[in-house]
């Protein structure tokens, strides 16, 4: 993203002294057109579909006379880049999100506090290369399955309001979370929470280089605190590997207990530079939960070709299938989108 405003000026930093203070402001907007089929009967809606969105971003730093850098952000969007159905005017499609941490940054480490994702919760999935053809798709292949190909069980296991420290120790890059309440936004306080959710989450990513590749391996957890609910755990892979200067793969799985389930999955994808300017991209994905020994399975399959225009502005073309299987009930859904995004 380009930066689009600037503003430089001194600002009081109280009692740890002068700072200067930065404000940079930047966008995104994006256009889909979407056909899709499947085995799911849609009586009242199109089978293809148009989606705009787009969002603004703002971000804020300043450093303290002894060297500590602290950010900040905000974020008005308007996406609409999935299935959810929204007139011209509706609010629900408009949100604004941020403001909700602190970062600072000091001698090669930062520490965040608020509003925390939790450390390696993308670390396990990825083999969905088709941003939004794959949700059109899953939405044809029916909503029967609920273990998503793409999705790590490490995602959101320590989400809350915490402390997330990244730092370094020799050559591998370390990144953990703890939050006091899972799920607790930008506010920890929730009713019952005493008897219901789940509390004390924490995360950990860690990240190294082994024979030219790129490894992160992630852990976590929380405490259930509901009687005879099972607690949260879970475990991550993902190795990234570059087979020669234009062919990069990566491969990933997780496994873990989450909400009382046994969740696992994996995931195979490659990205190809046909040239300077343009990328081929394919993924597959596998999910499933195996709670009260019915699977409850989804794979994905999906293909992207994407073309840098310059200026920030890009064109694709993608392709997903989409497979769910409940209980022995298998459905399937197709989807091709194309479209453009541009960053501003």
């Amino acid at each position: 993203m380009k930066k689009l405003l600037s503003i430089v000026s001194a600002i009081s930093a109280g009692a740890i002294g002068t700072a200067a203070a930065e404000v940079s402001v930047s966008g995104a907007g994006n256009f889909y057109y979407s056909s899709a089929s499947g085995d799911t009967t849609e009586a009242t809606q199109e089978d293809s579909m148009s989606v705009t969105g787009g969002s603004v971003a703002w971000s804020m730093s300043t450093e303290t006379t002894n060297g500590i850098t602290v950010s900040a952000g905000a974020t008005i969007s308007r996406d609409t880049d999935d299935v959810a159905e929204y007139s011209s005017t509706a609010a629900a499609s408009t949100a604004v999100t941020g403001m909700s941490a602190l970062t600072f940054g000091m001698d090669g480490m930062t520490v965040t506090l608020g509003d925390i994702n939790n450390a390696g919760s993308g670390t396990g999935e990825g083999g969905d290369v088709a941003t939004f053809a794959s949700t059109h798709a899953g939405h044809y292949a029916g909503t029967a399955a609920a273990a998503g190909a793409n999705d790590s069980a490490m995602d959101g296991i320590a989400d809350g309001t915490g402390i997330n420290v990244s730092t370094s120790m020799g050559a591998a890059s370390i990144d953990a979370t703890f939050v006091s309440k899972v799920g607790s936004g930008s506010n920890s306080l929730l009713t019952n929470s005493k008897t219901t959710g789940y509390s004390s989450g924490y995360a950990i990513n860690v990240g190294f280089d082994m024979a030219g590749a790129s490894v992160n391996v992630a852990a976590g957890g929380s405490q259930a605190k509901a009687t005879a609910t099972d607690n949260n755990s879970a475990t991550a892979i993902e190795i990234s590997y570059p087979a020669s200067d234009a062919l990069s793969v990566t491969v990933g799985a997780s496994s873990g207990t989450i909400a009382g389930g046994d969740e696992d999955n994996m995931f195979v994808s490659a990205a190809y530079t046909m040239d300077a300017d343009t990328t081929l991209s394919i993924g597959y994905g596998s999910g499933d939960n195996t709670t009260a020994g019915v699977l409850d399975k989804q794979t994905a399959t999906t293909v992207n070709v994407s073309r840098s225009l310059g200026g920030g502005m890009s064109v694709f073309a993608e392709y997903a299938s989409v497979s769910n299987d409940n209980a022995g009930a298998s459905t399937t859904g197709t989807a091709v989108s194309v479209g453009t995004s541009v960053s501003f």
